[in-house]
């Protein structure tokens, strides 16, 4: 589950998210990888089938103001025609039997019991710009950069 808060106005105008409803029912879709200059996605991602007669829906949101949504349902964005940044923030949340097959991932439990292990614990920051979150964030971040270029000659996140 994705929860995508936004930071500033997300409309039509700041290309907010469109999802395909009920879509997160199909198998997973292929993706291709188009490390495209305009495409935000650590790979610029797309998916690589043709999305017949589905009627995306907007989700706009005002600063303050979240979606919620599957990792499989179809969504994207158009680019932003707007003067200002479309700025959001976006939290994943997996249960503790998922497991990251690229790299030993670290995770923050935000709820319940850890009985599977899958992931090296966050430690909690004691202080804002305390040393040892900043270390651990700092591991965290190239451990994402190793998961996410896995199988690329990608060694960093895109400018």
């Amino acid at each position: 589950m994705t929860a995508w808060v936004a930071l500033s106005p997300a409309n039509l105008q700041s290309g907010c998210m469109k999802f395909l409803p009920g879509s997160q029912r199909q198998d997973p879709l292929q993706h291709v990888d188009t490390f495209h200059k305009d495409n935000l996605l650590s790979r610029g991602q797309e998916i690589a089938v043709q999305v017949d007669g589905e009627k995306p829906v907007d989700c706009i949101l005002n600063p303050g103001e979240m979606s919620l949504h599957h990792v499989k349902v179809v969504h994207g964005s158009e680019p932003n025609r707007s003067n200002d940044r479309r700025i959001g923030l976006a939290i994943r949340y997996i249960p503790t039997d998922v497991k990251q097959l690229k790299v030993r991932d670290s995770a923050t439990l935000v709820r319940g019991v850890d009985r599977d292990h899958n992931f090296d614990h966050e430690p909690r920051p004691k202080r804002d710009l305390d040393d040892a979150a900043r270390t651990a964030h700092e591991d965290a971040i190239n451990r994402q950069v190793k998961a996410l270029y896995s199988g690329t000659d990608k060694q960093a996140f895109r400018a």
